[in-house]
C-alpha cells in the first residue's frame, strides 16, 4: 500500500484559506458595500417618490388657486363690464335726450319759419297773379 499523498492535503488547506480569506477580505466587505448601495438607491428612490408626490400635490393645489383667482378675475371683468355697459347705456341716453331737444327745437323753428313762409308767400302770391295778369292782359289788374 502507498502512503498518502500529502500534497492533496497541502492543496485542500491552501484552499480552504484561500476561501476563508477571499470570504473574509473580499466577499464580505464587497457584499457589505453593495448591501449599503442598495440601501442608498432604495433611500433616494423613496425620497424621490415622496417629493414627487409633494411636487404633483403643491403643482396641484397652486393650479387649483390659479382657477380660483380665474374664476375671481373673471367676476370682477364682469362687473366691470356691465358698469361701463351701463355708464354706456347712460350717456348714449343723455345724448339722445339732448339730440331729441335739438332736434324738437330745430323743427319748432322750422315750422315757425315754414308758416312765415307761407304767409309771405299768400301775401305775393296775390301780387306775383296781378303782376302776372297784368303781362298777359296788357293792362293794370287790381
Amino acid at each position: 500500500m502507498q502512503p498518502p499523498n500529502f500534497s492533496l492535503i497541502i492543496v485542500m488547506v491552501c484552499f480552504w484559506l484561500t476561501f476563508w480569506l477571499v470570504q473574509k477580505f473580499l466577499l464580505k466587505p464587497v457584499g457589505a458595500v453593495l448591501a449599503e448601495r442598495r440601501g442608498r438607491i432604495e433611500g433616494a428612490e423613496n425620497e424621490w417618490q415622496s417629493k414627487h408626490r409633494e411636487y404633483l400635490d403643491e403643482t396641484a393645489r397652486l393650479e387649483a388657486e390659479l382657477g380660483e383667482a380665474a374664476k375671481a378675475a373673471a367676476g370682477v371683468r364682469n362687473g366691470l363690464q356691465q358698469q361701463a355697459l351701463d355708464r354706456r347705456q347712460a350717456i348714449l341716453a343723455t345724448a339722445r335726450q339732448v339730440a331729441d331737444g335739438k332736434l324738437d327745437e330745430a323743427m319748432d323753428v322750422l315750422d315757425a319759419e315754414a308758416t312765415s313762409a307761407r304767409a309771405d308767400l299768400k301775401v305775393k302770391a296775390g301780387e306775383l297773379a296781378r303782376v302776372f295778369a297784368t303781362r298777359l292782359l296788357g293792362r293794370e289788374v287790381s
